[in-house]
């Protein structure tokens, strides 16, 4: 244990000691520009008039660059697409004296889009995860800023800090928005001990402090949260995998709703093709071999050189072609019966459509699963049976009742026969309702928007904070109800996950070179990263420690912990790609939402300290 907080000591020492050096020598006066409009000059300009195309450039180069791997070992999307456009906006101002300032709105648009995306595929796993690990969750959400504030609080005793830089260091260290615009509140209103030039820099030291580490903190946090289950020796590509088994089940279906509800995986129902030479089948109809196989379905017969959906009263003759359905065993028996078996049958072109029924009919609720399937169970399989998000036993004894989702395979002919008693039935869609995913935003947005005075601050969840918790109990209802919100495909969600951090995080970095600048100039660099590196790494660092080690838990829905205790999206999102799963969102909400407001208090009292 101890030579791998050693490990981890060392590598955010190299860090921030490497910033401390690239940012000394880019504090230095630059070169004079013999040609201060030359082409990069030009180029950067006419990108600074372009903002769409400078922002998605940033977004394509990033996710190229965090491709890259050195000895299996990358930086992934998110930390590159910031670094890069960090990069570039340092160098645009440095360089050129160009100013980058893309529109916040836009920023917050895709961020807002992201976090709503991350709740729409966390949910049923969330619940689950709370099961577990609640306690540790809020014990680690609590750690984490409580440190981190106490060790900006002690640095006051062994450096000299400008008004504004207590609050301002704590909430860029944390990557806490809502922690800045708290202590931005406490300056305005005039309540802090400060008078004369104190009151007047207070206000600039906070923005340039909180800019300065926002960046630095969330570019090395990204990558540390990458490699920290490497450094204290889990895998937490095994662990995510271990989690989603523990809290799915080995042998349990996807939740209805959910990304793979309609990955049909083992299916025992086959389509086999067998030609009429029993002499006893001759002047039979479809209905009489239907009758014969009860459980099996006749699909489409080839009759006198035409392929039919066959009519019951359909007369067979020797060297028809039937095309039967049902489960491989009593296709086996009662082939022969039939004839030989064709292997080259053009019968044999049938789809298989999984849909998903909710049962509201009164002439099926209360029946038991054998008494349907002798009704109408000719040709289909049930994947799985659904009560309140919950997966049932299939049984030819279960009862049905209102609600519950029954997932069925079929060919399109079986399925649109039992809509005529189950009624509509929920199938895969490439479309997206945008009336759900609209409602969504504005009601998340909305429930972080409500304020609460609390002992003189105005306290709110902030959008983040309420995007999730309606997100994710809308994914919760999903599963329970998957007809409720209509189409909400993975691919969508998926790139709304993707491009809204991303874009948001290269408005960032993009609109943060001047602020990085202006803290080096104004010589905010020293205190400002020194203290800023140990408040950032080393309560993360620690949490790790009492997660893995006190409290046993899960690394990859540790790493969700932390990155949630540091209010670091990012983080989060680098914790996904790292352990190539959804398992650390689930130990993200909790710690997030409780650190935010935690670190906007304490953020508030640090600003009216001076």
């Amino acid at each position: 244990m101890r030579s791998q907080a050693r490990h981890a000591t060392m590598l955010v020492g190299a860090a921030v000691v490497g910033l401390a050096v690239i940012a000394y020598a880019q504090g230095q006066p630059p070169p004079v520009q013999p040609h201060p409009h030359g082409v990069f000059g030009a180029v950067l300009d006419y990108l600074r008039r372009q903002p769409f195309i400078l922002m998605f450039l940033v977004v394509a180069a990033g996710y190229a660059l965090g491709e890259v791997k050195v000895k299996g070992v990358g930086m992934g999307s998110t930390a590159a697409t910031l670094l890069l456009a960090l990069i570039v906006s340092f160098w645009a101002f440095e360089s050129y004296k160009i100013e980058y300032s893309l529109p916040e709105f836009t920023s917050t648009v895709f961020f807002n889009l992201f976090i709503f995306a991350i709740g729409m595929k966390v949910g049923p796993q969330f619940l689950g995860g709370i099961h577990r690990e609640g306690k540790h969750l809020i014990i680690l959400s609590l750690i984490v800023p409580l440190l981190s504030s106490a060790l900006v609080y002690v640095s006051r005793y062994f450096t000299h800090l400008a008004p504004g830089l207590l609050a301002g260091i704590l909430s860029g260290a944390n990557t806490a928005t809502p922690g800045f615009g708290a202590a931005r509140a406490a300056l305005a209103s005039g309540s802090a001990a400060l008078t004369g030039d104190a009151a007047r820099d207070a206000p600039g030291n906070l923005t340039t402090s909180y800019a300065f580490l926002y960046c630095i903190s969330m570019v090395v946090f990204t990558v540390l949260m990458s490699v920290m289950p490497k450094m204290f020796g889990r895998d937490a590509v095994a662990d995510g995998k271990e989690m989603e088994k523990e809290l799915m089940g080995e042998d349990s279906a996807p939740l209805p709703g959910t990304a793979d509800s309609f990955i049909r995986g083992y299916m025992p129902l086959d389509l086999r093709v067998f030609r009429v030479e029993n002499p006893a089948l001759e002047g039979r109809t479809v209905a009489d071999l239907d009758h014969a196989h009860p459980r099996v379905a006749i699909e489409r017969v080839y009759h006198q050189g035409r392929v039919y959906n066959p009519p019951p009263d359909l007369v067979l003759n020797r060297g028809d072609e039937v095309a039967m359905l049902g489960p491989v065993s009593l296709l086996l028996a009662g082939g022969p019966h039939i004839g030989p078996e064709v292997d080259d049958s053009q019968l044999r072109n049938v789809k298989f459509d999984t849909v998903e029924f909710i049962v509201h009919n009164k002439d099926v609720i209360g029946k038991t699963l054998g008494a349907l399937a002798l009704r109408m169970g000719q040709g289909i399989y049930l994947n799985a049976l659904f009560r309140a998000g919950d997966q049932l036993p299939v049984s030819r004894d279960q009862a049905i009742n209102r609600g519950d989702v029954l997932r069925i395979t079929g060919s399109p002919k079986r399925v649109a026969e039992l809509r005529k008693v189950l009624g509509p039935a929920v199938k895969p869609s490439l479309s997206t309702d945008i009336i759900t995913l609209g409602l969504g935003l504005a009601a998340g947005a909305f429930l972080g928007a409500i304020t609460v005075p609390l002992f003189g601050i105005q306290f709110s969840l902030g959008s983040a904070v309420g995007l999730l918790i309606i997100s994710i109990g809308l994914s919760i209802l999903r599963t329970r109800n998957p007809a409720f919100g209509g189409p909400f495909p993975e691919s969508a969600r998926q790139l709304l996950e993707d491009v809204g951090l991303n874009v948001f995080i290269a408005i960032l970095g993009l609109n943060s070179g001047a602020g990085v600048a202006h803290a080096i100039a104004g010589g905010l660099l020293g205190p400002t990263l020194i203290i800023g590196s140990i408040a950032a790494f080393v309560p993360p660092i620690i949490g790790w420690m009492v997660g893995q080690y006190i409290f046993k838990m899960n690394s990859a829905v540790l790493m969700g912990a932390i990155a949630g205790a540091r209010c670091n999206s990012a983080g989060m999102r680098a914790a996904q790609e790292a352990s190539k799963s959804i398992v650390p969102a689930i130990g993200y909400p909790v710690t997030f939402a409780i650190s935010n407001l935690l670190l906007t208090f304490i953020c508030y009292l640090f600003a009216l300290m001076g």
